[in-house]
């Protein structure tokens, strides 16, 4: 299949699976569907926050945070904010006639690139086999951030927090591509 770019998306919570659907419509024609379990939303929202910084607990204690970090985080977050503002989360998900595969995809892992210290690339692995590929920018990873906050929450799930014994399997690549030419004598 040809790299297509998304159109609309949707996520939405499960109670008889306990697990979260996203939808993606990637054309008027076509969508996927994939399943995301607790575990994956937490290890997508870990590294989707960490770019949106969406605001999602109490400020630490300063002791914790000196004040141009508390400062910076402020700004960051109020940022991230004023964006969401722009996005819209008015119109309705309008769902294709078409899924992409005949079945939802379980995702079982989720792989990120960032180039130049930015998000751009998420593949989410599926179970049998299948790869879903993502080309993120900020828009799109802070509305998927919102998402999982508002369907996290509609299902129970802490998502902003890391127990101290889960393990944290998230695979990343960290690209740093110069930005200047570089000339060989």
């Amino acid at each position: 299949m040809q790299p297509q770019s998304i159109q609309q998306i949707n996520l939405s919570y499960d109670q008889h699976q306990d697990r979260l659907l996203m939808r993606a419509a990637v054309n008027d024609e076509q969508e996927i569907q994939v399943w995301i379990t607790y575990r994956v939303a937490r290890q997508i929202f870990k590294v989707f926050n960490q770019e949106a910084h969406l605001p999602v607990s109490g400020p630490a204690p300063l002791s914790e945070q000196s004040l141009p970090e508390a400062t910076k985080q402020f700004a960051q977050e109020a940022a991230a904010v004023e964006a969401l503002d722009e996005l819209d989360f008015e119109t309705a998900y309008q769902a294709p006639k078409n899924t992409v595969t005949d079945q939802t995809l379980l995702v079982v892992e989720t792989r990120f690139v960032s180039v130049n210290d930015q998000l751009n690339h998420v593949q989410l692995v599926c179970a049998n086999g299948m790869n879903v590929n993502m080309n993120v920018n900020h828009e799109l990873v802070l509305a998927i951030t919102r998402m999982l906050l508002l369907a996290g929450k509609e299902a129970g799930w802490t998502l902003a927090s890391t127990p101290a014994k889960e393990p944290q399997p998230v695979s990343s690549i960290v690209m740093d591509i110069p930005v200047e030419k570089q000339v060989l004598h």
